[in-house]
């Protein structure tokens, strides 16, 4: 029986350890403040403050295109600027994909859609726009996010498409129960590095609103 036991403690053990490194490391990163107006299960209605962002806008969707985006942003963090100063990694990263259609010619006349995936790595909240370094990579863009209302659902899991998608949609419908105005695409925001378990990770979408209605 002792034999037997050892090895449950033993990963008992290790499971509590990763668990403590992943959230020390996560209490880490910087994170926007914002204010809770209200709290129902997973779904939350927060108010965030004028916060200043990098953004990057590249062709496609999906994890390609999440990559390409990631590299462009985390390159200008890590050093690649002008004046070569590394900035801190906070979170959430966040990416959004929007659509356009584009009229085809011949030999038929549907229209296509092209997507871009826009992320954003929002900047520590010691740097200001004057005093945040020069990207070199001229596809980046330093601005300030004015403040904003959000519809946010939490959950854990991968962050694949199919978990993301059922997400929105019942976030769409919270949205629609507190008779919120929604605007913009929705939001995807990830908070943890890849080497975090599934079941540690906190994942959130993100539903511009108005102010108006029950809340």
């Amino acid at each position: 029986m002792r034999i037997k036991i050892l090895p449950l403690v033993a990963v008992a053990f290790a499971g509590f350890g990763i668990f403590v490194i992943a959230n020390d490391a996560l209490a880490k990163y910087e994170e926007p403040t914002y204010a809770i107006l209200e709290k129902d299960g997973d779904f939350e209605i927060r108010d965030y403050p004028s916060v200043i962002a990098a953004e990057v806008e590249v062709s496609g969707s999906g994890e390609s295109a999440a990559n390409e985006a990631f590299k462009i942003i985390a390159g200008y963090i890590f050093g690649k600027n002008v004046s070569k100063t590394k900035v801190a990694m906070t979170v959430p990263v966040t990416e959004k994909v929007s659509s356009e259609k584009i009229a085809m010619t011949v030999p038929v006349t549907t229209d296509k859609q092209k997507n871009r995936m826009t992320m954003r790595f929002y900047m520590p909240s010691n740097y200001t726009l004057d005093t945040l370094p020069e990207p070199i990579d001229k596809r980046i863009r330093l601005f300030t996010v004015p403040k904003a209302r959000y519809a946010v659902i939490r959950f854990s899991g991968f962050a694949n498409e199919k978990n993301c998608a059922r997400h929105e949609d019942l976030l769409d419908h919270f949205v629609k129960s507190k008779q919120l105005e929604p605007s913009e695409t929705p939001v995807r925001a990830f908070y943890n590095p890849p080497w975090a378990l599934p079941f540690m990770r906190r994942n959130e979408i993100w539903q511009k609103v108005s102010s108006s209605g029950s809340t």
